[in-house]
Parts: structure tokens; C-alpha cells; sequence
């Protein structure tokens, strides 16, 4: 086999035949003989077989029969504990009843029962877990593949992992390796150095003197001594931290103090042992006098040279600073008296102490004083230890007194540089006010933790009180006051300004006892700004307030079980008195209570309350208007009424749930969220329809939603609807005929869908209203169904009537009262008119306890089909003898059971539809051959004899033969369509035989509407023996 260049032995099967030759290249190998590779003998580790996550499967059966074991256990031991009961038939003997156990019969009793379902789950979940281990076990016996793969897997991931490992080793090496690196020599510095002897960028100390001046370089004389004296501060002078800002220029050394002084000094000669000498000082504060040549001047310039050549500069500058913080204080003062005789007087008074200034503010505010005080502070630490930056400087200090005690956590900071007494009582008395509002504002929100109905928010300023304001809301924004402080008189005011603000004002300012809390009189200002809000916006929508109410404080707080700050009862228009509306207000905003009053005129107790929840965000964004407190009274009502409806559910058993659901008109595009909840109510259809003997057939789905849809305070009547699906087994057609009701109160959708709009009184309950509308769409929904089945066509559908049609010409009307029985319209002309009596009796025959539903409904639409075409023949028969009412005549005594009697010639005969081969038949009997007992009076005595003409004649027809008829000897067996022609082919015969001479007139007949009075007995067995139900 050539294929290459090198020849390859055969590794993996039989060597070729006769130990042929293998050509592949330019080697040639001998099959079996072949030696392998060095290469391929160095093969690589075989891949690590993964098995530390792996359980035996032994230990999963082990573990699923102990759990097994241990819940059969479980089981056995519950059923012990459950009691046995006994049958009724005696005593236990040897665990076998003393009667005789017919088969299928044995203890049938509840726990009987649950045991057995009890061990039937049991089996069914152990079963159930067993299969699971067989399938399991059937896969683990083809696993090994899968085990493979997992290993390569794993295999794979370990070889990413050393590649990441890699590159990360390589990263960290070049940043190990940065500390090795050399920095780069300053080669251009040492080249100009090496080459030139200097670098024109290198700095000069001028260390070495310089030459003596001379005429042409004088303008160099004042830089040296500016030399001189820097040399001399930085070398020889040691000097304080607060001589640090010094700068020489112009032969003089000028030291400057912020907001104090400049002092300028100069030396007079290069020794530095010589002392310094003043020159001039300028004052850095204003306002600040002009100090002049004059003698003023020269006292100060002797005083400063005494102290340059005694003490140097440090005493030169503690006379001038001294000098100049005493100056400021007679100024401060000077500025202070100027206040208390213009605008601040009456508000301030001024007191001198040696070198200090008070300053007293709110001098007519009752309770502790408040003050501020402006003195020289020695700079030394309260500890006695120097600084490392030296000892500390002497400065304006301020201690402020808020209330008699000393505010030491505020740090107050003046601009000394400019002197304005105003200003700084106008920044103390800022930060007092700020002080204030921020307490009211904390004891506002904290009163009421975690609170968003309640803001409070402090816009505060530490130069101007006058920007200083606490707004506080309660509720919506609208609802809103703002504090403010005078910040001359220190006095409360309230904006906006009313009655109420006014008497708070009053009582804020103006106590004999200082207020200790004025936050709970803010509280009680927004509780009545908001009360009076909600009062007269209740006012204009029509609501009753309730001033009669004798109720304590004690048992409103046990009602509402909340803090009642402001309180308010209405009643809506249309209310019961036993009801009212009560609008709680504290600091947490206004709450709405549902309130049920044991006494309808003093109140007396509040029996029950309950809150209508209010979403948080549309209280605070929304004003208290007459728009809200509708939707608000829509809540409350919709809560009364369901309230009335829960307690007959619960007495009755019917599982009911309630969920909110936002009003439509108060649902916001911008924040759906915030809206009024209105309640929904949920029933279980089933419990409900089992009510009253209704029968659960399962017409409507399993839960029906009740929904408030408003309330006419002028008749008193809360309106709901009733929202609910039929079961999905009606046809379209159907489905159109419902829909096509003209009921105002019941409207029908195309899917199956109904809605029903309920009208109760005020506070009562609606479920018996509704099982009878229910009653009545079930009525009319079998009703509908069965017409729909015998292919009748509805003219007309509505919760009172169904006008059908029923034949081409013939209607019929079918009117459902509630409570009243299922009345029948018949046209005059209509052939059951006949029978309409008959027919209502069938038709209200509801058969309780039949298992078919509606079916009296279904026997009297089959009886007009069945009987129409016999009825239309007695019309015809009755219309063509006009004036012989009597003969015939004809006597109904069933919906099936008719009887025609002649009396010319005297004869008579029974009609009676009957099943014949499981089709509906006609039977025809001549009265004739029966027995005396069973014939009609006039026909009974034995005297009577029927004439042989009549009776051949009879007996010819009943051998004949017509359209759905045949004579069987006897008598005639006809169909639903063949009875009208066979009836009329009889009469035909019988009035051919009538003579001149008209025998005895029997009884009077029947009219067109007889009255049929029949003993429950005896229709009982007539039914049993002559009706036919047929399914």
C-alpha cells in the first residue's frame, strides 16, 4: 500500500496477508515486524477521572426505603390516633358486625373514609418515588459515556485556568520588576557645571560680600538695607508665630496683623545687638480713625520705640495689639448704643464691663435672658501647655447666652475686619432662631416616626434671621403654614394669617408662663388648619356635620386606636342614622373611619370602625376638595354595604375574599400608584347557588366580582354589579340570543360574559338580591338553551319574558316573576289556548329533585311541538260545526290525554301519545271495547248499544291506512304529523251516522281554558301511568 513517503506498520488490526510489504515512502517496513517510534511510546497522562461529587446509588436506595419506612410509620401512627366509629347495626364482634354484610356495604364513616385516602396517597407517593429510582437506575447502566465527558470537561477547565495563571504570572513579574529601574542622571547640569564653572538657572545665596557703594550704584542703597533687615529677621530675630507676615521693602520691615494693624519698623545699622526703631502704623479695620502728625502720634511712636528697645518686637506688637482690641470694643460699644436709641430700641440693652461689652437681646420675651458678650480672651490653653507653634496671642472673643445658658457647641465667627454691631446681633439672633425652628422641626417629625404626610422643613440662615422660616404641612401642600420669628422682638408669627394662627400667636407670645413646647401648638394649628379645610369642603358637597355626638375622648381613641388631636363626624346625604363618616386628624394627616353608632342620636358608643385606606402619595399631592371626599364617600359607601353583605356570608358559609382596586377617576397617568382603593368582592359561585335549593349544574364559572357602581343618596339605594362568566358549552347562536336581552338591570356578552347591576337600601345586605337574579339567569339560561335545542326561534329575551316562536303563525309568551310562579301568554286564536292551564302547571313543574335541570321547561316546549298539530285539528273540528258545541266534544284531562265524546250518534274515544319503538305515537282507542267502568257515563249502561252501520264503518277504518297514520283493528296509531288527518278522517265517519233525533246530551264540555282540578294523587299516578319524559 503506497500513500506517502514513510511507511507506517499496522497497529490497529491483523497484519496483511503473507506478511506482504508495505510501501508508504521511501522506508519500507514488514507487516508484524515493524518496530514502534521512540515518540509514540512517550504518550501523555491519561485524564484525571473525576469522581469526588459522585454518591453511590446503593446509599440512594438505602436513604428513599428509610424515608419510606419512616412515613409508612408516620402513617400508621395517625391513623391509630384517629377514632373508630361503629356501625349502626350493633356490636362489634371479633371485628365483624352481628348482621349480615351485603356486598359492597362495610364502615362508611368520615374517618373510615380519610384513613383510606390517607393510605392511598401514601402508596401513590411512594410509588411514585420508586418509579423514579428505576428510571434512574436504567440510566445509570449507560452513564459511563457521560463520565467521560465530564472529565474532559473538567479536563478543559484546568487548562484554561493555567493559561489565565500564565498571563497573570507575566504581569506581576513586570511590576516587581519596576524597582530596578535607574533614574535617569542630570547630564545637562554636569556638562554646563564641568565646562563653564556655573549654571545660570542654580541659585545664589550671595554669601560673599558685597563691594563697597558707590556714587553711580545709590540706587542700591535701599535694597541693601531691605538685605540687612531680611538677613536680620530670618538669622537674628526670633520671633513670634504671629509676626511670621512680615515683608521688607523700601529700607523698612512692614509686620502685618489681619484685621488688626501694619507696623513698620527699620534698623539702623548692621549690628543686630542695635534695636529697631517705629516708622509708621496703619489700622486694618474699619471703621477705624485716621491717626495724623500730631500728639496723639508721638505718644504712640514713644510708647512703640520704648518697647522696640526694651522688650523688641514682641513688645512693641502686645502694646499695639492691646492697643487695638480695646479700640475695637469702644467702637462695638459706641455701635450698640446707636441700636437701643433707634430701631432696636426696647429690644437691647447695653451694659460696659471694664473691657468687655453685653449686649442683652429680647429684652420683653418672657422665660431666661439671652445675651451676647465681647471680651479679650488671653489666647493661653485652659491646660496650662504651650503650643509647639509657641504661646498663643490675646483676641476678640463672643460668648452668646441663649436663655441663661452658655452656648459652647456653636462656633461664631466675625469679620473683624469690618466692625457692625448690627450685624453681629443680627448673625447671633439668626443662629438662636435657626435654633428654635430646627427643634420645632425635630420634635414635629419626631412625634411621628417615618411619617410622609407630615413635612417639616427649616430653611435657616447664619447672618440673616430674617431668611429664617420652618414650613410645616400636614397632609397635601396646600395645607401649610410657615413660622416665622421677629428678629427684633423675638415673636412668633404664622403665615398664612388667620383666627386660629392669630389665637396661637397670642398664646406663643404673650403667656404669663413661658411655653415649654411650642411644637404641639404648631400641631394643633395644622390640625385645625386642616379640620376647618375638611369642613368646609364637606359643607359644600351636602354632608351633615355631627354636633350632637356625646362621645368621650377615652373611647374615640379606643375606637380609632390612634392619637386623636382633631375630630370630626358627618353624614353623607342619603345615610342611615346608624352610620356616619368620622374624619380623624394628628400629626400623621387626616384618616377616614367608617363608624357604626350604637345610639342613632347621641352616638351613645361606636360599635365598629374601620379605616379606608388612603394611598400616602395622593394625600400629599392632592388638596382636601369635594372631588376627593366624593371619592371618599363612594369608598365609605361601597364599605357599608359590603360590611352588611359579609356578616350574611359568614353566617351562611360562603367563602368570599376582598382586594382593592384603584378608582378609575383617580388613577393618575403619572403615578398609577397613587390613587383611592375602592374594595372588590369576590364570591365563590358554587356555595352561593347552593343556596335555597338552587341545583349546581354548573352553569357560571367559579367566582363572580362584585363591584361598587355608585349610590343615589335621593332614593337611598347603593348600586353594585355583579361581573361573571357562564361555563363555555354554549353555542354562538346562543350566546347572540342572550346578548340581544333588552333587561336594564342584566346585560349579556358575547363570550359568555354577564354583569348584573343590584339596587339594595342603604347598609343592607345584597345576597339574597343576587342568589334571585342568579335564580333568574339560571331560569332564563335553561330556558334559552332549551329552545335553542328544539330549534325555536326568540323573538324576544329578557329576565321577565321570552317571547318564542314556536310555528309560523304561533307565538308563545313566557313571563318569570320572582318569586311567583311561570306565567303563560296565549293568543286567543292560539290552538293551546285549550290547554294554557295544563301547560302552566307543566311548565312550574321544576322537578327539585330530579337530576335534570329545568324540566319543566323542557316538557312544556316539547308538548307545544307534539301536541300542536292535534290541538289545530279539534280548532278545525270545532270551527265547522259552529253552533254544536257538544258534539263533539272534547275533553282534555292531560297535555297528552284527550278524550272526544258524540252524542249523535253516542260514541267516544281516547287519544293518548304514547312510545312506540322509541318514537312518540298517537294512540287512537274507540271507548267502545273497553270495559263499562272505563267509558263515559252516557255509554255505561248496557242498554246502549252503538248502531251496526257505525260500528262497520269503524271497522273499516280502522283497517285503513293513511299519510303517518294505520287502523290496528281497534283503533288508529298515528304520528306527531299523521294525528291531525286521522282525527279528522274519524270525525268525518262518526257524523256521517248522526240522525235527525240527537240522543241525550251528554255533560256540558270543556271550554276553550278549563278549569282541571286534580288531587296531587291522583295526577301523581296519572303522570306515572300517561306522561312520557323523553330526554
Amino acid at each position: 500500500m503506497v500513500n506517502g513517503d514513510r511507511a507506517i506498520p499496522q497497529l490497529d488490526g491483523p497484519a496483511e496477508v503473507n506478511s506482504a510489504v508495505t510501501v508508504n515512502g521511501k522506508h519500507l517496513y514488514t507487516a508484524g515486524q515493524a518496530d514502534i517510534p521512540p515518540s509514540l511510546l512517550e504518550l501523555p497522562p491519561e485524564i484525571r477521572h473525576i469522581t469526588e461529587t459522585y454518591q453511590p446509588f446503593s446509599k440512594l436506595l438505602t436513604r428513599v426505603a428509610q424515608e419510606c419506612f419512616n412515613s409508612l410509620s408516620d402513617l400508621l401512627t395517625r391513623m391509630a390516633e384517629m377514632p373508630v366509629s361503629h356501625q349502626p347495626g350493633g356490636l362489634m364482634t371479633n371485628g365483624v358486625n352481628n348482621h349480615a354484610m351485603t356486598n359492597g356495604a362495610g364502615n362508611t364513616s368520615t374517618n373510615n373514609v380519610h384513613k383510606k385516602i390517607m393510605m392511598m396517597r401514601f402508596a401513590d407517593d411512594q410509588r411514585t418515588r420508586f418509579i423514579k429510582l428505576l428510571v434512574l437506575s436504567q440510566w445509570g447502566r449507560q452513564a459511563e459515556e457521560v463520565g467521560k465527558l465530564i472529565d474532559v470537561v473538567a479536563w478543559t477547565r484546568e487548562q484554561e485556568e493555567c493559561y489565565d495563571h500564565a498571563a497573570y504570572w507575566l504581569g506581576d513579574l513586570k511590576l516587581q520588576m519596576a524597582g530596578a529601574k535607574i533614574s535617569n542622571p542630570d547630564i545637562k547640569t554636569a556638562l554646563e557645571v564641568l565646562s563653564t564653572g556655573k549654571a545660570p538657572w542654580m541659585p545664589d545665596l550671595r554669601y560673599i560680600p558685597p563691594e563697597p557703594l558707590s556714587p553711580q550704584k545709590t540706587l542700591r542703597l535701599l535694597r541693601n538695607i531691605n538685605t540687612l533687615l531680611s538677613i536680620r529677621l530670618n538669622l537674628h530675630e526670633e520671633l513670634p508665630r504671629h509676626l511670621k507676615n512680615w515683608s521688607v521693602a523700601s529700607g523698612r520691615a512692614t509686620f502685618v496683623i489681619p484685621s488688626e494693624f501694619e507696623l513698620d519698623v527699620s534698623a539702623s545699622s548692621e549690628d543686630t545687638s542695635t534695636p529697631w526703631y517705629f516708622i509708621d502704623i496703619r489700622l486694618l479695620f474699619s471703621p477705624a480713625p485716621e491717626i495724623p502728625d500730631s500728639q496723639f502720634r508721638g505718644m504712640i511712636e514713644w510708647q512703640a520705640n520704648h518697647s522696640l528697645a526694651t522688650s523688641g518686637l514682641s513688645g512693641c506688637f502686645d502694646l499695639i495689639h492691646n492697643f487695638v482690641l480695646t479700640h475695637k470694643i469702644a467702637v462695638l460699644k459706641a455701635q450698640a448704643f446707636e441700636l437701643s436709641a433707634a430701631n432696636w430700641a426696647g429690644s437691647i440693652r447695653v451694659e460696659p464691663v471694664r473691657r468687655s461689652l453685653v449686649v442683652q437681646y429680647w429684652t420683653d420675651m418672657s422665660g431666661g435672658k439671652s445675651w451676647i458678650e465681647i471680651g479679650i480672651a488671653s489666647g493661653k490653653p485652659k491646660n496650662g501647655k504651650v503650643s509647639w507653634r509657641g504661646p498663643g496671642i490675646s483676641h476678640l472673643a463672643v460668648r452668646w447666652f441663649r436663655q441663661g445658658v452658655e452656648v459652647k457647641d456653636s462656633t461664631l465667627t466675625f469679620d473683624w475686619g469690618v466692625l457692625s454691631m448690627e450685624k453681629m446681633l443680627r448673625k447671633v439672633i439668626a443662629l438662636h432662631i435657626s435654633h428654635i425652628l430646627e427643634t420645632l422641626r425635630d420634635r414635629l417629625i419626631t412625634s411621628v416616626q417615618a411619617n410622609p404626610n407630615l413635612s417639616a422643613r427649616a430653611t435657616i440662615s447664619d447672618s440673616e434671621p430674617s431668611d429664617c422660616m420652618l414650613e410645616a404641612a400636614l397632609g397635601n401642600s396646600m395645607n401649610k403654614i410657615t413660622v416665622l420669628i421677629h428678629p427684633v422682638t423675638g415673636r412668633f408669627t404664622f403665615r398664612p394669617c388667620t383666627a386660629i394662627s392669630a389665637h396661637v400667636e397670642y398664646e406663643l407670645n404673650y403667656a404669663k408662663e413661658p411655653i415649654t413646647n411650642p411644637s404641639s401648638r404648631i400641631s394643633s394649628l395644622l390640625c385645625s388648619t386642616l379640620q376647618n379645610s375638611i369642613e368646609r369642603q364637606a359643607q359644600q358637597l351636602g354632608w351633615t356635620k355631627l354636633s350632637n355626638l356625646n362621645l368621650k375622648n377615652d373611647a374615640i381613641k379606643a375606637a380609632f386606636k390612634q392619637e386623636v388631636i382633631r375630630h370630626t363626624f358627618f353624614r353623607g346625604q342619603g345615610w342611615t342614622s346608624n352610620w356616619a363618616l368620622a374624619a380623624v386628624i394628628n400629626l400623621t394627616g387626616e384618616s377616614w373611619w367608617i363608624v357604626e353608632l350604637e345610639d342613632e342620636i347621641t352616638g351613645g358608643s361606636i360599635m365598629t370602625a374601620e379605616q379606608i385606606r388612603i394611598n400616602l402619595e395622593l394625600q400629599r399631592r392632592e388638596p382636601v376638595s369635594r372631588i376627593v371626599l366624593s371619592r371618599i364617600e363612594r369608598i365609605a359607601v361601597a364599605k357599608i354595604s359590603f360590611s352588611a353583605t359579609i356578616r350574611v356570608l359568614r353566617a351562611r358559609n360562603i367563602p368570599f375574599s376582598i382586594r382593592m382596586q384603584p378608582l378609575p377617576s383617580s388613577t393618575s397617568a403619572a403615578n398609577p400608584q397613587a390613587s383611592l382603593q375602592i374594595p372588590m368582592l369576590f364570591i365563590k359561585t358554587p356555595a352561593l347557588l347552593a343556596l335555597d335549593g338552587m341545583r349546581q349544574n354548573k352553569w357560571a364559572q367559579e367566582g363572580l366580582r362584585l363591584v361598587h357602581h355608585g349610590f343615589d343618596a335621593s332614593k337611598g339605594q347603593v348600586r353594585h354589579v355583579v361581573l361573571g362568566t357562564m361555563v363555555k358549552d354554549m353555542t354562538t347562536s346562543l350566546s347572540k340570543l342572550l346578548t340581544t336581552s333588552n333587561d336594564v338591570d342584566v346585560a349579556f356578552r358575547d363570550k359568555g360574559g354577564f354583569s348584573i347591576l343590584l339596587r339594595t337600601p342603604f347598609g343592607a345586605s345584597f345576597v339574597d338580591h343576587l342568589i334571585e337574579r342568579l335564580r333568574d339567569i339560571e331560569q332564563l339560561r335553561n330556558f334559552v338553551t332549551i329552545l335553542h335545542k328544539r330549534k325555536l326561534v326568540c323573538e324576544t329575551v329578557s329576565l321577565a319574558k321570552v317571547v318564542f316562536r314556536y310555528s309560523a303563525t304561533l307565538t308563545a309568551t313566557v313571563l318569570f316573576n320572582p318569586g311567583a310562579p311561570i306565567r303563560l301568554q296565549l293568543a286567543p286564536e292560539n290552538p293551546h289556548q285549550r290547554i294554557r292551564t295544563l301547560l302552566s302547571a307543566l311548565i312550574n313543574d321544576k322537578q327539585i329533585n330530579s337530576a335534570a335541570a329545568g324540566l319543566g321547561l323542557d316538557n312544556f316546549t316539547r308538548c307545544l311541538i307534539s301536541t300542536l298539530p292535534l290541538l289545530r285539528c279539534f280548532d278545525a273540528m270545532e270551527a265547522a260545526n259552529p253552533g254544536l258545541i257538544a258534539n263533539p266534544a272534547i275533553h282534555p284531562h292531560d297535555v297528552y290525554y284527550y278524550r272526544i265524546t258524540y252524542s249523535n250518534p253516542l260514541c267516544s274515544f281516547d287519544i293518548r301519545l304514547r312510545v312506540q319503538h322509541d318514537t312518540l305515537k298517537w294512540h287512537i282507542d274507540d271507548n267502545n271495547n273497553k270495559l263499562p267502568d272505563s267509558r263515559p257515563a252516557p255509554e255505561r249502561p248496557k242498554t246502549i248499544v252503538r248502531p251496526e252501520p257505525l260500528a262497520k264503518a269503524l271497522k273499516v277504518l280502522y283497517k285503513e291506512q293513511g299519510n303517518d297514520w294505520v287502523g290496528v283493528r281497534t283503533g288508529i296509531v298515528a304520528g306527531l304529523e299523521g294525528v291531525e288527518e286521522a282525527v279528522k278522517r274519524l270525525d268525518e265517519v262518526v257524523r256521517g251516522f248522526a240522525v235527525e233525533t240527537p240522543a241525550p246530551a251528554p255533560a256540558k264540555p270543556s271550554t276553550k281554558e278549563p278549569e282541571v282540578t286534580v288531587k296531587p294523587e291522583i295526577k301523581t299516578r296519572a303522570s306515572e301511568r300517561d306522561v312520557i319524559t323523553i330526554d
